[in-house]
């Protein structure tokens, strides 16, 4: 999951995985289904049926039938929220960026310091004035 820390909110990564699990469901269902109904054959029930008068006011009924097709009032907010998740996959991956240049110039200047062991304290705090603060302030309130 992506973890977004500019806007203090988690990714939504899970969202995205249980909508393309419902969405593979839905379509695997969708997809057994046949495009078309089968065919009735009236003319085997009009020979079956006693009454052939009935099997003709059932047929003209089930051709009246007409089935209302829902709809597609979600798209246009699933796009929303996919453009959403994509802006903010793109700000964290550009916050990341700027995080690792300042991680990699960080660890640079690790690397160019002399071994502690070479150093002296006065070095060590040379590069470092909040530290040096702290110590002396420190130091000055432990005096008697």
């Amino acid at each position: 999951a992506v973890v977004s820390t500019q806007s203090g909110h988690y990714g939504r990564g899970g969202e995205f995985g249980a909508l393309r699990s419902k969405f593979e469901s839905s379509h695997a269902t969708m997809s057994a289904l046949p495009s078309n109904l089968e065919a009735i054959d009236w003319g085997y029930y009009a020979g079956r049926v006693g009454n052939p008068a009935l099997v003709e006011d059932f047929k003209a009924k089930y051709g009246s039938v007409q089935v209302p097709r829902p709809s597609d009032n979600q798209t246009s907010g699933i796009g929303a929220l996919e453009n959403d998740f994509k802006k903010e996959v793109a700000e964290y991956l550009e916050g990341s960026k700027e995080r690792i240049a300042k991680f990699e110039a960080a660890l640079a200047d690790l690397h160019a310091e002399k071994p502690l062991e070479e150093m002296t304290v006065a070095e060590y705090l040379s590069t470092k004035p909040e530290l040096r603060a702290q110590l002396v302030e420190d130091i000055e309130a432990r005096k008697l």
